[in-house]
């Protein structure tokens, strides 16, 4: 009887060793996975400006526009959205160019190191002389990485610290 008992014994042992064999086998995989992930969280968080690069990068917007001779008519930071773990930082534009010269912009906006979308794009005709000058109106969003502040212990943990404290 004890020789089946240790038979089941090491049976099981030999089970729980594959299991591990193959645990550790997997995870080789999954560090190199990890890794990997973290190298594109720190490559996405390079791309989103902190709070205090807000103000040069609206200035690398505007000088951008301005490089290719636009004519900003508009230019109005709106109030940040927040999201779950960043915020939109909007800017209003309306501009006045010519095609070719609005689709340079939109290009050199695109190639900045930071993240910035143009959204909500509307164009039309310029009014005035040049019938080859547009009017454009747009939304360039920009994003920043928001912490989230720490939770706060709910009053129920509280209390209930508090009668252990007593007891």
């Amino acid at each position: 009887m004890e020789n089946e008992e240790i038979l089941k014994y090491l049976q099981e042992l030999e089970k729980k060793l594959t299991t591990a064999k193959r645990n550790a086998a997997d995870l080789k995989k999954f560090q190199a996975k990890m890794k990997e992930a973290e190298a594109q969280f720190k490559m996405a968080m390079k791309k989103l400006p902190e709070k205090e690069e807000i103000p040069s990068l609206l200035t690398s917007i505007s000088d951008s526009g301005q490089q290719v001779g636009l004519d900003f008519l508009l230019f109005e930071p709106r109030p940040e959205k927040r999201k779950e773990f960043y915020a939109e930082i909007p800017v209003s534009m309306s501009i006045k160019a010519d095609y070719h010269n609005l689709a340079i912009f939109f290009d050199q906006v695109a190639r900045l190191s930071r993240i910035v979308n143009i959204r909500d794009i509307q164009i039309g005709q310029a009014k005035g002389k040049d019938n080859l000058e547009l009017s454009a109106k747009c939304t360039a969003v920009t994003y920043k990485f928001v912490e989230s502040p720490p939770e706060k212990k709910s009053k129920s943990k509280k209390k209930s610290r508090k009668k252990k404290r007593k007891k």
